[in-house]
């Protein structure tokens, strides 16, 4: 009489390595990318002049986008805001940054009375910079 032993039949485990060489292969070309773009954009073989009329660049500022809701509530940063604290808010951010640009995002269903004012608060806060947000119209097939 012959006895199985319980290791005679078990099967091998395996450890499968192919999402690991994807994700790796992934990587290394976003590696590449990266660095091709880094080394064209910094040559290191260039010596710069000195100009002594120019000064450091400052970064544009970020807009500030004030939302006027079908109400006629406005919201900076999806916070609710009223009239007087957009003034104030406005003034603090033309002290900082005198170029500050402001996008106003008016629902179409806002009365046009509401929007001149918000240019108002703009322009008693020193920006001169307003635009307007609108959507693109549907292509046509």
């Amino acid at each position: 009489m012959k006895f199985r032993s319980g290791q005679a039949g078990a099967t091998p485990l395996y450890f499968n390595v192919t999402p690991f060489v994807d994700i790796l292969m992934v990587l290394v070309v976003f590696m590449l990318v990266s660095w091709s773009t880094a080394r064209i954009e910094s040559d290191v073989g260039i010596n710069l002049p000195t100009s002594s009329s120019s000064g450091p660049r400052t970064p544009a500022p970020a807009p500030v986008i004030i939302n006027v809701r079908v109400d006629g509530t406005m919201a900076v940063n999806q916070k609710e805001i009223s009239d007087a604290d957009l003034t104030q808010m406005l003034g603090r951010l033309v002290k900082l940054q005198p170029a500050q640009v402001a996008v106003v995002r008016a629902d179409r269903a806002v009365a046009y009375e509401r929007v001149l004012k918000v240019l108002d608060y703009c322009r008693e806060a020193g920006i001169t910079q307003v635009g307007f947000s609108a959507l693109m119209p549907p292509k046509k097939s």
